[in-house]
């Protein structure tokens, strides 16, 4: 996965009360992958775009995603951003999250579609959300529109 070179690129898996938010920095390294509650996404936003150039904000194409799109838009209009289709992301949050969290002694036997991970996957979905906009546009933002 290869982010664009002009900054990092954030992910948001919007929700009603929480959303899930992912940074990837320009080298591809993973800068932050957590769940926050949705009241304080600006101020996480404004964090993120005071430390370096934000190359675009993917967001996720479900629930309140025209709300958090109009947020974006409003408080960041230099910054792009994309709605994203998340159709999924949950189960393949899901699966990374084991991927990255193999489960343990007697779990291990236990088939990983069975087991419930021990945090939310919002983050992960947020992650998987920048992930799709990379393999899909390779980082590439579209044209301006005039």
């Amino acid at each position: 996965m290869t982010p664009p070179a002009g900054g990092r690129v954030i992910g948001i898996d919007p929700g009603r009360a929480k959303c899930g938010y992912a940074v990837i920095a320009a080298s591809g390294e993973r800068l932050a992958l957590e769940v926050i509650p949705i009241t304080e996404l600006e101020q996480r936003v404004d964090v993120d775009k005071a430390q370096g150039a934000i190359a675009m904000i993917c967001i996720g194409h479900a629930t309140n995603s025209r709300e958090i799109e109009r947020l974006c838009r409003d408080r960041w209009p230099a910054i792009p951003r994309t709605i994203v289709d998340e159709t999924n992301t949950s189960l393949e949050a899901r699966s990374r999250y084991f991927d990255e969290h193999p489960p343990k002694g007697l779990l291990r036997l236990i088939p990983r579609g069975l087991l419930m991970p021990k945090e939310p996957m919002d983050g992960y979905a947020a992650l998987i959300i920048i992930e799709r906009w990379i393999a899909a546009t390779g980082g590439q933002q579209p044209p301006a529109v005039p």
